[in-house]
């Protein structure tokens, strides 16, 4: 489910950097991304906020869809905070606890909260993550949920100052089934999630450029809208994104960011009324 933005649910190390370029809708995009950086200390806490003008999550504009509160309020951004903190077991193994709440703005019956944990261990530029995700929303209509497992790796190849960093993300719903009416997609379905990330410095470590391009594989976890009005839960090609943000480091420890986003859907995803979607956001990070 933008149940946010981080591979947007590997929410660990973004945490740890807490104002990196990691700005593709923190809505979920934030979350399902790996960053490598070796541990400095002990621990690290993270907290950032922010505010998305849609909430996509995984090509999905997630509080457009009626079920989910007015019918009249069909893209309602997010308001979000996110707190995450992170224990260093060693200097190439990190766990990471993390929880993110979010309130639909102009829809103001939705509300979301998910808690989520992730370890990841790194072999020099390369890092692999395993991590547990629950979410929890609260729509007009009755209270969802959902339990979601989730692998990961990533790479950093560095070209001077630039880094590129292709990742993959598979994430595993459990249940329950959206069928039971406390789901929010199909027991045992998943998504497969492709993406390249690059931080290209503009003056100094103070201000870069962030762009991201990824492209989602749905497996059975997105509904599509058929011509008979029904939901067809199906295999194949979800969404192609691509986004830009700008991160500004005002402190160490304080990192402010804004970013501009394009999804294209290659189905008629259930609740999403056009194939193409842009939409923004901005956020402010602190990191202890």
């Amino acid at each position: 489910m933008k149940i946010t933005a981080k591979i947007v649910t590997l929410l660990s190390l973004t945490s740890v950097l807490a104002g990196g370029p990691l700005l593709a809708g923190e809505s979920k995009s934030f979350k399902e991304k790996v960053v490598l950086e070796e541990p400095a200390k002990w621990y690290g806490v993270s907290l950032s906020t922010g505010w998305d003008s849609l909430y996509i999550f995984r090509g999905v504009n997630v509080i457009s869809h009626g079920a989910y509160g007015n019918d009249s309020n069909y893209g309602s951004g997010i308001q979000w905070t996110n707190l995450a903190l992170t224990w260093n077991i060693t200097p190439k193994d990190t766990l990471t606890i993390g929880s993110w709440l979010a309130f639909g703005t102009s829809n103001t019956t939705y509300k979301e909260l998910d808690v989520n944990a992730t370890y990841t261990h790194t072999i020099g530029d390369l890092a692999l993550s395993a991590g547990y995700c629950f979410y929890y929303i609260f729509p007009r209509t009755g209270n969802l949920y959902s339990h979601e497992l989730n692998v990961g790796a990533s790479y950093t190849f560095r070209v001077g100052s630039a880094t590129i960093t292709p990742s993959l993300g598979y994430y595993f719903n459990i249940g329950p089934d959206i069928s039971s009416g406390s789901g929010i997609a199909k027991a045992a379905s998943s998504y497969l999630l492709l993406r390249v990330d690059s931080n290209i410095p503009i003056y100094k470590d103070i201000v870069s450029l962030a762009p991201w391009l990824s492209y989602g594989t749905n497996f059975q976890y997105n509904p599509k809208l058929t011509q008979d009005g029904t939901a067809d839960f199906f295999n194949g090609a979800n969404n192609l994104e691509m986004g830009l943000a700008l991160p500004v480091k005002i402190t160490s420890g304080i990192t402010i960011s804004g970013y501009g986003a394009y999804s294209y859907a290659f189905s008629n995803l259930w609740g999403t009324t056009s194939p193409s979607t842009f939409w923004g956001g901005a956020k402010v990070a602190f990191a202890f």
